[in-house]
């Protein structure tokens, strides 16, 4: 690991790993931090194989036909769609290019390709890339810190889905994003919730010891809604929206301790999905998209889910 050093007052460790509340980075990151070299070997070769696997093995023709229908068909690629849709300039003179940044196995950008858009998705795992290419979208396979290869002003949306937490220098990235984005275009970005008061209080009133939300050896990086919004702002973006998913430190807080029991652990799916879908099923999608916007302002909620506008 190559040394980096940051001025900080306030850390925590996890391990033998230190968090630090940078003052100069304005966000938590581990110290020291990974050199670019020990990132893309494990980004291309073992992030799908050990920390997120997935069987590539039954990816055939009717499997990729069948996720292609659903990603067309999924409302919350719809709602992510439309809420993008809403904040970009002027009226829309047909569809627009997306750029998905370290898209992994999620099929988001196919949800815009299906609506016309010209998709491109940056992907440095072989395997994920491949299985990306089966839907017709434009891979560039290579690691996702560096988009010198793209032309400046060529983008209508960037998305970044919890890739920021992943990365050595997420300025440097947010920059390149910046560049690469038409004037008035926007970068969505996705990156858990962390550190926050409920993890806090969690941790005090049952007087855990460790930092269960702490993720090595991949999450370098840790944010919050503010720190994010500061990031952002300092590369020259404008926070146009915020919100989040359920709040899962209210399970913590309640009892329902996931990270220390496995049977807790298998409730919190069913449970949130239930909550969700009890809002949903009965009209009342509008309602439970007003909620989880009321708790991203008061910095509640398992992830960040931010829009930013690029500024003149």
């Amino acid at each position: 690991m190559t040394r980096v050093e940051h001025p900080y007052t306030v850390h925590w460790q996890a391990g033998d790993v230190k968090i630090i509340a940078c003052e100069s980075c304005g966000f938590l990151h581990v110290d020291p931090i990974p050199d670019a070299g020990q990132l893309r070997e494990f980004y291309e070769k073992r992030y799908y194989q050990q920390v997120k696997p997935f069987d590539y093995r039954r990816v055939t023709d009717e499997f990729v036909q069948k996720q292609a229908q659903l990603a067309e068909q999924n409302a919350y690629f719809g709602s992510i769609y439309a809420k993008l849709a809403a904040h970009l300039d002027g009226p829309a003179d047909g569809p627009g290019a997306l750029l998905d940044i370290g898209s992994g196995n999620n099929l988001l950008a196919v949800h815009f390709l299906k609506r016309g858009w010209r998709c491109t998705a940056i992907e440095p795992n072989v395997e994920a890339a491949d299985y990306l290419r089966k839907y017709g979208l434009e891979v560039v396979e290579q690691f996702v810190d560096d988009l010198s290869f793209l032309e400046s002003e060529t983008f209508d949306v960037v998305n970044l889905q919890f890739v920021l937490e992943h990365m050595a220098n997420p300025a440097n990235m947010l920059k390149e994003v910046w560049r690469v984005l038409k004037p008035g275009g926007l970068v969505r970005v996705s990156v858990p919730n962390d550190f926050t008061e409920g993890q806090l209080a969690y941790r005090e009133y049952y007087r855990h010891e460790g930092l269960p939300w702490v993720q090595l050896p991949d999450h370098i990086n840790y944010f919050n809604f503010e720190s994010l919004s500061s990031l952002l702002s300092r590369c020259g973006f404008r926070e146009v929206h915020r919100t989040t998913g359920f709040p899962l430190e209210f399970l913590l807080l309640g009892g329902v301790d996931y990270y220390r029991s496995k049977e807790d652990h298998g409730k919190v799916n069913p449970f949130v999905t239930q909550f969700q879908q009890a809002f949903i099923k009965t009209g009342r999608r509008d309602v439970l998209e007003r909620l989880y916007e009321a708790l991203a302002h008061l910095g509640m909620g398992r992830a960040v889910f931010m829009i930013a506008k690029k500024a003149d």
